[in-house]
């Protein structure tokens, strides 16, 4: 399938990355990092991730395919315009097609964490609570700013009477 870039107007039906395959493998190179599989392929399965968190705003349009442009934004006391693509964003989907990449789907299926193997009369014990797939801290990093809910704590003031 074809990639193509949201522009920021959301009206192009056909839009379903926001960095096009020479942002991703131009990012890849930059830092030493040979990609295995095709760089349309890896954003597209990178826009499953992003597409399914909750972003501060609202969509632009009602009928736009993807989450962004958004309106009602603000990263750092800072308003987004409407019509802008984050960077953090493009840099959430980057990360995110590297760490698929690298055998790292964020969406990938949870599994328990092996916690002993015996291969004689083959037995398995797996760690209670605990799964074993792995997550790049990365994309986090990138999507927090824009996410609705920040997570965290709370603080508030108590006064004794």
């Amino acid at each position: 399938m074809a990639i193509v870039v949201e522009d920021g107007t959301g009206t192009n039906p056909l839009a379903n990355s926001y960095v096009s395959e020479l942002e991703l493998t131009t990012y890849a190179n930059d830092r030493g990092i040979a990609l295995v599989g095709s760089a349309d392929h890896l954003l597209l399965l990178s826009m499953d991730t992003l597409e399914t968190r909750s972003y501060q705003g609202s969509k632009t349009s009602t009928a736009q395919p993807l989450q962004w442009p958004r309106s009602g934004v603000a990263v750092e006391g800072e308003s987004i315009a409407d019509n802008e693509i984050p960077s953090n964003l493009k840099n959430a989907q980057i990360v995110t097609a590297l760490s698929i990449d690298a055998g790292i789907n964020p969406m990938g299926t949870i599994s328990p964490a092996i916690k002993r193997e015996k291969v004689d009369v083959i037995e398995v014990e797996y760690q209670d609570g605990a799964s074993s797939r792995s997550y790049d801290p990365k994309i986090n990093a990138y999507l927090q700013p824009l996410l609705a809910f920040k997570g965290g704590f709370s603080n508030f003031a108590v006064t004794r009477l």
